[in-house]
């Protein structure tokens, strides 16, 4: 955060959040495209091993876990939040660690494993929290220029 930067006491806006979720699922694509890039190279090592596939999604969940918990560990912010103006901190308005984002990443996966039903409780939660900012201990805040 650099010195004309504030954090609102408002929660972070649904528009500005999915706005920055829109912004980053383009990046986190690229990101897999990338990623994916040498596994043709473990198809043909171990060409119809069951094993592949689970190792394949694993590898592919890791890259995105890589991209995004980089970011919100180190400034917390991913590029989407940067131009949407949002940052993501623990309840107790620290930073998060490597153990908070892993906590966020896996939550975030069941809420959407779960028919995106956590990121739609922003809808009905007064604070405008997902389940993953609740499990784990996480808002988004706007960040305000000053």
């Amino acid at each position: 955060m650099t010195v004309s930067d504030t954090l609102s006491s408002r929660p972070a806006g649904i528009l500005r959040r999915f706005g920055a979720m829109v912004y980053d699922g383009v990046v986190v694509a690229a990101v897999l495209f990338i990623a994916a890039l040498p596994l043709p190279i473990l198809d043909q090592l171990a060409s119809g091993e069951a094993w592949v596939l689970t190792i394949k999604r694993v590898y592919l969940l890791g890259a995105c876990f890589a991209y995004l918990g980089g970011f919100w560990v180190h400034g917390g912010q991913t590029v989407g939040m940067k131009v949407w103006r949002l940052r993501l901190l623990r309840d107790d308005g620290r930073r998060l660690r490597w153990k908070d984002a892993f906590w966020r990443f896996t939550v975030s996966c069941l809420s959407l494993a779960a028919l995106g039903l956590g990121f739609f409780w922003v809808f009905v939660d007064p604070h405008r929290r997902t389940w993953h900012d609740h499990l784990s201990h996480t808002y988004i805040a706007k960040v305000e220029s000053s």
